[in-house]
């Protein structure tokens, strides 16, 4: 038998051992992680099936033919829920501006462990242990419901500030997926001196912006640029011999010119010239002028002032292209000499910067809208870059579910003033502190009908970088001042102005202060999030289903986008809008079928048709098989499908 010492020798041995493996295996993965806190939600929605209920009264209609925006009071982890079913892969563009969680913005979690002693939720100090952790399991449910809401082709944008941006940053890219990040946008908010609290080493005057796109489905949208101008052509060349050296690189002959055996003179721009272009960054690699610099000239760099003529390169009128190694040991590059393109077209384009300057807009954003909302208000104008990058199609969905001051919708309905478009916003927001009944609905209702302004509005209406291209050539310039000169803006606004502004030209509409704004026009509907049944979706029982699929209507007709009730009675419900109708007979029972079909048959429009089942096909279907122009479908297995997989993939 070991003795005593011999034991713990051996045990010694044993850790130490212990201690070179842990060492060996890594555990670690380059992410994210966190302590997934559960989250309280009400009672009632813990237990029960998400709806949305129309909130008639606040409903605003104007037969103008512009869209019917939709607006939804709730918890926006209950909305996007309910959009899962609605607008799955239907979205174009998502902006969302969440809680920053600075320990200060009012960012409350509700722990479901300790709900009893905080049922209003935890306040979320800079000291709180679990401040990053409820954050992130905040953002991240809502964030996996969102991205299944995208297009392929369509794009997210999130602000943030530099307290969560690194966390931020590795959730998305965990659910985006790295390849799918596109960049962070530094956007300048406020000036140098604007200091905001004096509780800082560092005075922040620039926000975050991140955007990821769903899938490489989406094509980068670029700035264009005039390519006429021929103002970099202003070299030649004049060879001083007649019998250069010659030496052979790869199967080309080429003529070697020392100093003193040519002349490069710097003239006026011609088509004939040439361009001086320095061979740095992308350049060494990205054209056949820059990999064979690489190849064959870099390695004879130290050779000063030496002009190669290299035949056969370049797709410019000349059949050779000139090289010209560095000036001194004091320059790292060398340079080419390139004619004007044969390819090259009248327009270019140019990817937009990653620096941001709304410095101005963000300082007098606090009156948008004829509201009053201090905790961080996003200025329209600031938006509507947001789509013009993220989106070019006039008939975008565009989606923020976390619109508390209501400035998305605001912007898409401006946008859409400016361009003719056709897009529609959803806003989803809470209800605390009544913003959504005080700030996002007024603010809406004042876009639509008009409101007194009560401090001059500015709204950028045009602007272009200057350059000496637009200097010259004045085209642009002049023609936005032609298109702005119209009746249309002139009732709108009580000026336009036109001025230059950190090297752009830009066109703004003024409103002065204590005039009349006019109205938008457009529609909205208001929704609110409620819950039907009494059990989780695992759970639910056959009266839960009946019950949904006699409270889904509201969640059908947004589906289709046929957001006008025309009737309602007990046992069907039809909606319609100026291209189709949808029709739900939502009862078991055949009380009223008869009359649901002689109505269904009187309709010319194309319908959906949505019939009760307790599977995916209804009994009901034949009695409408002699009508062509209907799409039938089942209620409320669909829903409840699409609710099991988001609670098996989101909730804990």
């Amino acid at each position: 038998m070991a003795t005593e010492k011999e034991l713990l020798a051996e045990i010694e041995a044993l850790k130490k051992k212990l201690e070179v493996a842990n060492n060996r295996i890594k555990t670690e993965k380059y992410g994210i992680t966190w302590l997934d806190v559960p989250e309280a939600f009400e009672e009632e929605s813990e237990n029960q099936l998400p709806i949305l209920t129309e909130v008639k009264e606040k409903a605003i209609k104007n037969d103008d033919g512009k869209p019917t925006h939709i607006l939804i009071e709730g918890d926006n982890y209950h909305s996007l829920t309910c959009l899962n079913y609605t607008h799955k892969g239907k979205i174009d563009l998502i902006y969302i501006d969440p809680p920053y969680n600075t320990g200060s913005d009012g960012f409350r979690y509700k722990d479901k462990r300790v709900l009893d002693k905080y049922p209003d939720g935890t306040e979320v100090p800079k000291d709180h242990p679990l401040r990053h952790s409820y954050w992130l399991s905040f953002m991240s449910k809502r964030l996996e419901l969102a991205y299944n809401l995208l297009k392929d082709d369509a794009v997210m944008f999130i602000s943030i500030n530099e307290e969560e941006y690194a966390s931020l940053k590795l959730l998305c890219d965990r659910i985006f997926q790295e390849s799918n990040y596109l960049t962070t946008f530094t956007v300048k908010v406020r000036h140098e001196d604007r200091i905001l609290k004096g509780d800082k080493d560092y005075h922040e005057t620039t926000e975050q912006l991140l955007l990821y796109r769903k899938s490489n489905k989406f094509k980068t949208i670029k700035r264009l640029q005039d390519n006429t101008s021929i103002d970099k052509y202003v070299y030649q060349v004049e060879e001083l011999i007649d019998n250069p050296e010659k030496i052979t690189f790869g199967n080309k002959e080429v003529e070697i010119f020392k100093p003193n055996e040519y002349k490069v003179i710097k003239t006026e721009a011609s088509s004939d010239n040439f361009q001086k272009i320095n061979i740095r960054g992308s350049i060494k690699e990205g054209n056949s002028s820059g990999r064979f610099h690489m190849k064959y000239l870099e390695e004879r760099n130290n050779l000063f002032n030496y002009l190669y003529k290299v035949p056969n390169i370049g797709d410019d009128q000349y059949d050779y292209r000139y090289f010209l190694t560095r000036k001194s040991e004091n320059n790292a590059n060398g340079f080419y000499f390139q004619g004007v393109p044969q390819s090259k077209n009248d327009i270019k384009e140019v990817p937009y910067p990653n620096f941001l300057d709304f410095e101005e807009t963000f300082n007098n954003v606090g009156y948008e809208g004829g509201i009053t909302f201090r905790n961080g208000k996003k200025p329209t104008d600031f938006i509507k870059f947001l789509i013009s990058i993220g989106c070019l199609k006039k008939n975008a969905i565009i989606l923020d579910f976390f619109a508390g001051s209501g400035s998305t919708g605001q912007a898409v309905m401006e946008q859409n003033n400016i361009d003719k478009g056709k897009r529609q916003v959803i806003l989803c927001t809470n209800n605390e502190a009544n913003i959504a009944t005080e700030v996002t609905y007024p603010r809406v209702r004042n876009v639509i009908g008009g409101y007194s302004q009560t401090k001059n509005q500015k709204e950028i209406l045009f602007e272009l970088p200057l350059k000496p291209t637009n200097l010259k050539n004045n085209t642009a310039i002049l023609k936005a001042i032609d298109d702005f000169d119209t009746d249309e803006q002139k009732e709108r606004y009580d000026q336009i102005k036109q001025e230059v502004r950190k090297d752009k030209f830009v066109i703004s509409g003024i409103i002065k202060k204590e005039n009349q704004i006019q109205g938008l026009g457009n529609s909205l509907k208001y929704y609110q999030t409620e819950f039907v049944g009494s059990n989780n979706i695992l759970s639910a029982t056959d009266e839960d289903k009946s019950s949904l699929a006699h409270k889904a209507g509201y969640l059908l007709s947004i589906a289709e986008n046929t957001l006008e009730e025309i009737e309602l009675s007990s046992c069907f419900q039809l909606f319609e809008n100026d291209k189709k109708v949808t029709a739900i007979y939502f009862k078991e029972e055949l009380t009223e079928m008869e009359t649901f079909l002689e109505k269904v048959e009187n309709i010319e429009k194309p319908i959906s048709l949505y019939l009760f089942s307790w599977g995916n096909r209804s009994e009901f279907e034949s009695l409408f098989d002699h009508l062509e122009h209907i799409t039938i479908k089942t209620i409320p297995q669909p829903i409840l499908e699409i609710y099991k997989k988001i609670y098996n993939i989101v909730t804990v």
